[in-house]
């Protein structure tokens, strides 16, 4: 949907938690019956994801960040998608 639509805000559902676990020195995404290491782009995704930017906004911010070489707009439009669809992301009207 978030491909379909760029314009949606995508946002962490409340049941998702998504944070760094110092023991293991590893970020954590938590959700009921998941648990997800995210890789570098996914995380960055993720975080992004406060409900104050749309998908497209978020993907043009990203593909233009230093850090994520080789990483394009569609790249970070594929990530939100696959989030949504396993139910770790929801998306809101702008």
């Amino acid at each position: 949907m978030i491909t379909a639509m760029p314009g949606l805000t995508p946002v962490l559902k409340a049941d998702c938690k998504l944070y760094f676990d110092g023991q293991h020195n590893r970020w954590v995404l938590k959700a009921p019956r998941q648990l997800i290491f995210p890789d570098r782009l996914t995380l960055i995704t993720l975080q992004a994801c406060d409900g104050s930017c749309s998908g497209a906004q978020i993907a043009r911010s990203l593909a233009s960040f230093s850090e994520l070489k080789n990483v394009t707009e569609y790249d970070v439009l594929d990530v939100l998608e696959e989030f949504e669809r396993r139910g770790f992301i929801s998306v809101l009207s702008a």
